[in-house]
């Protein structure tokens, strides 16, 4: 017997496991606090990336949206991520870790369905 399918729950799910690993690595601070300081945080960078993406993959899908239409909206999004430029002049430890974070994510689903 294959995985079961994935739908819509499933995205919203990984999203909310993304977010809550966020909000553990940040602990009692915000993104914006550690940004101010000056403070390099690629791994809270890595978190918002999934978190991010995987809240634009869950608007260009719907209740009914089957695995194989799921795949292909998160393979679309994630090539969309992989050659998104980034803010700013360079690319920079945050930005590629936010990068990353999103390409991962989407890769979690891109490549299930096939």
């Amino acid at each position: 017997m294959g995985e079961p399918a994935i739908d819509r729950a499933d995205v919203k799910r990984r999203r909310l496991e993304a977010a809550e690993e966020w909000s553990v690595l940040l602990g009692d601070t915000t993104a914006c606090a550690i940004a101010k300081d000056g403070r390099s945080y690629p791994a809270g960078k890595f978190h918002e990336g999934r978190v991010a993406a995987l809240g634009e993959l869950l608007r260009r899908i719907d209740a009914s949206s089957t695995e194989p239409q799921i795949a292909d909206a998160a393979t679309g999004l994630r090539a969309d991520w992989e050659s998104r430029p980034m803010p700013g002049a360079g690319e920079s430890r945050e930005w590629e870790s936010y990068r990353a974070g999103g390409v991962q994510a989407l890769g979690e689903f891109a490549v299930r369905s096939g």
